[in-house]
């Protein structure tokens, strides 16, 4: 049995050829371990040789109780780093040199420590305080059952990728700690009766075992399994520095799997894909929106993987969450119909959740970013704001502001979130060929219409919209067009007035261009919307009060009388009524409204308020 080597501070690069020896070997001899202490102290020098790590302490749980598990002395060390002849030999007592109050000090900082890691749940945890070094308490679990933790400290905050590679290796850690615990003494085949699924969420975990009878005693077999994810973690690891990003990864899975690979966003909708189809939604494009029952059962089946991680079976799928830092990015999946995947593959399926984590994080990062700048731009450009540098910034986001443009205001109620209602914008504008910058103001959506063709996006893109999201109750306003970007404020304006009426109209959902509003388009937003409201109860208030209480149709007759110029024939032909109807009627409009129908201005203002009043709801 080789001395483990004691890690000390300073990484190790896992890029560099002595570095992927150093690591193989330190992992090599954590699974040969004839303990739970050299395990552990193997573990605790491969994590040393992946980033800025330097040993704490390790601990190992029986019948749920935490005992610390301090190193063997060591001679020589397994791996020697750059610039170092021997590892440094942890301090186990206080030394002639060191004052006795540095050595009391030392004795109650472990023993906060140990009652810390007593306390913990069975999950890694960050253990530092403000302003105090970096510190890990990383749990070393298989399937349900927490096997032990390390802590480690850095000086630094450690990367994405180096905080993942220590998690895959704490896997493989908990493993090990099994064999030699007996918690892994019954093996299991991925799709076997025993394989998790939607109702048996509690027992989904990491299902690893192996293809023949039980394990024997010994590091054969734990060594050609660790021998198979080193290679597979080599092959996900070249994948993700390739350049090929979330697409390569995938290659590489399904690669070594032979099963078709694919990722889905936190929503459910594909990202990529790897591998035969066999009829499923091609990547970037909308199927419509997913049945409410299998959007709960994904969600159930997303939250069960969550709280007990590994992989789980969704029907002809084997699903892992991929995570960074407690947020969901999406999950990473197999297809496996006739449920042949083995231990091997769910292994690969969860390494592969581990390096696609930090490269869906950047992207999760990049996209916040770059949702920020188009909502910054876009309010600059409606707002009046905008310099000639705009053009640039525009053209950095991929979007030419030197064509003509319309602006759009969107209004979708039923959409939980606003950055939703923006994303569907984005998918169905692509769809329909447009070029759009989304933004938004207040409680609305605004959406800059690249508009060569001069055809209005408005009824096209409420239809796109109501296939994204799976339901029509959405309003949109649609401005004038604009030649030159210092017109967009007045394109704005124009839209939003136009999203007003159309709220307030008898058909509240639909698309409203300015161009439609007729006079409406005089009415304006906020004082001017409160002015027409008391210009229509200034003229038709009491004839609207005398038709709620008695339920009559006295205002329906005033309008079809003054379209119609003033024609009883035409008035009694429209509404199916005797032409004496309509002259009774019209008799009792006069009495109630004390207005006389024959004077010049009367009729005017008459007929604007009720052209106003069709055109919205009854005054608010």
């Amino acid at each position: 049995m080789d001395a483990v080597p004691f890690p000390t501070a300073g990484p190790l690069h896992p890029q560099s050829g002595v570095a992927r020896h150093a690591l193989l070997r330190l992992v090599m001899v954590m699974l040969d371990g004839e303990d739970e202490r050299e395990v552990l102290w193997g573990a605790m020098a491969a994590i040393a040789a992946t980033g800025p790590f330097t040993a704490e302490a390790a601990y190992t749980v029986h019948n749920g109780l935490a005992r610390r598990c301090p190193p063997r002395k060591v001679a020589a060390p397994a791996v020697a780093r750059p610039g170092n002849t021997a590892a440094r030999e942890p301090a186990v007592g206080p030394t002639r040199e060191a004052p006795a109050e540095a050595a009391g000090a030392d004795v109650v900082a472990a023993d906060r420590l140990d009652r810390r890691i007593d306390a913990l749940d069975g999950r890694s945890r960050h253990l530092h305080e403000p302003g105090a070094p970096w510190a890990r308490a990383i749990a070393l679990r298989y399937r349900d059952h927490c096997l032990g933790y390390l802590v480690v400290r850095s000086l630094t905050t450690p990367s994405a990728e180096e905080t993942a590679l220590t998690d895959l290796l704490a896997q493989q850690t908990g493993i090990a700690l099994a064999w030699l615990t007996g918690h892994l003494a019954e093996p299991a085949r991925v799709g076997s009766e025993s394989m998790p699924g939607i109702g048996d969420l509690p027992q989904a975990g990491n299902l690893l075992g192996t293809e023949g009878g039980p394990p024997t005693p010994g590091v054969g077999v734990p060594v050609s399994a660790l021998a198979s994810r080193l290679a597979t973690q080599n092959a996900l690891s070249r994948a993700a520095v390739s350049g090929r990003g979330e697409q390569g990864i995938l290659q590489a899975l399904h690669d070594h799997t032979g099963f078709t690979a694919f990722t889905e966003d936190r929503f459910g909708n594909p990202r990529a894909w790897a591998g035969p189809r066999r009829g499923e939604p091609r990547t970037g494009q909308s199927s419509g929106p997913r049945p409410e029952s299998d959007t709960r059962h994904r969600d159930a089946l997303i939250r069960g993987a969550r709280r007990l991680p590994g992989t789980v079976r969704d029907r002809d799928r084997l699903i892992v969450p991929i995570e960074m830092a407690g947020d969901l990015l999406g999950v990473v999946a197999l297809v496996d119909p006739d449920r042949r995947a083995a231990e091997t593959d769910t292994s690969a399926l969860e390494q592969a959740a581990l390096v696609l984590a930090p490269q869906l994080a950047h992207e999760c990062r990049l996209a916040e970013l770059e949702h920020h700048l188009r909502r910054d731009l876009v309010d600059r450009l409606i707002s009046g704001e905008a310099t000639g540098d705009v053009f640039t910034q525009a053209a950095t986001l991929g979007h030419d502001l030197h064509r003509p443009h319309q602006v759009a205001v969107l209004e979708w109620p039923g959409t939980a979130e606003r950055a939703a209602l923006g994303d569907a914008v984005v998918r169905a504008a692509g769809r329909l060929r447009r070029n759009v910058l989304v933004g938004s103001r207040g409680e609305t959506t605004v959406v800059l219409v690249a508009d060569e063709d001069r055809r209005d996006p408005g009824s096209e893109l409420h239809r796109a919209l109501s296939d994204e999201l799976g339901t029509g109750a959405g309003t949109i306003g649609v401005g004038g067009h604009c030649d030159v970007f210092t017109d967009l404020p007045h394109s704005y304006d124009e839209a939003v007035r136009a999203l007003t009426v159309r709220r307030r109209s008898q058909d509240p959902y639909g698309s409203t261009g300015f161009e439609e509003l007729g006079l409406c388009r005089m009415m304006g937003t906020g004082d001017g919307e409160r002015e027409a409201d008391r210009f229509v109860r200034e003229w038709l208030g009491r004839l609207l009060d005398y038709d709620d209480r008695h339920h009559t149709e006295l205002v329906t007759t005033l309008s079809r009388y003054l379209e119609s110029g003033g024609s009883y024939d035409t008035t009694s032909e429209t509404l199916l009524i005797h032409r004496s109807t309509v002259r009774y009627r019209l008799q009792r409009i006069r009495e109630i409204t004390g207005h006389d129908l024959s004077d010049v201005e009367t009729r005017l203002n008459m007929h604007v308020a009720t052209r106003i009043r069709n055109g919205l709801d009854a005054p608010r």
